[in-house]
């Protein structure tokens, strides 16, 4: 099963075609690689150092939409969801144990297989709290186990056969 079918369930709209949100916020419109339109919250779309870099190089780019073709709906969906709860909580009283707490229920639905698409998908945003959060999630989940399930969750083909 995809790692995308494995979340299509568990996954939520936060912004997108059919559950935008409505404020008086400006928008970003992203197109992920499977054709979604996305218009995000300007202030969650500079989480995110590709797009922020794409808007500030060029003046014209507000009326376009930025094709994201590594970046899949589901998966844009969870960093959305991510940034936008980060976002929420950064000001707040007690911020670490507050966020711990998110990270503790935002990774409980994803499958290790998940985990390595979204860091991807983090590494490819240029969203380093993500990536860090992301990628400690998957050493922890890796920790003492044995070489065939590391391999065969990475993909590695063993040739010392």
């Amino acid at each position: 099963m995809s790692a995308s079918a494995e979340n299509e369930a568990s996954t939520k709209q936060e912004s997108g075609p059919s559950g935008a949100v409505q404020d008086d916020q400006k928008k970003i419109a992203v197109r992920t690689g499977d054709g979604e339109v996305f218009e995000l919250n300007e202030e969650v779309a500079m989480e995110m150092e590709t797009i922020k870099t794409f808007y500030q190089e060029d003046d014209k780019c507000e009326t376009v939409t930025m094709p994201l073709p590594n970046v899949e709906r589901w998966e844009l969906q969870k960093v959305i969801e991510y940034c936008s709860k980060y976002l929420e909580l950064k000001n707040k009283e007690d911020f670490d144990r507050k966020l711990k707490v998110f990270q503790a229920e935002f990774i409980k639905s994803l499958s290790p297989k998940c985990l390595l698409c979204l860091a991807n998908t983090a590494n490819y945003l240029d969203i380093q709290y993500l990536q860090d959060f992301i990628c400690q999630a998957v050493a922890d989940h890796i920790k003492n186990k044995d070489v065939e399930y590391v391999r065969e969750l990475f993909e590695v083909e063993n040739d010392f056969v």
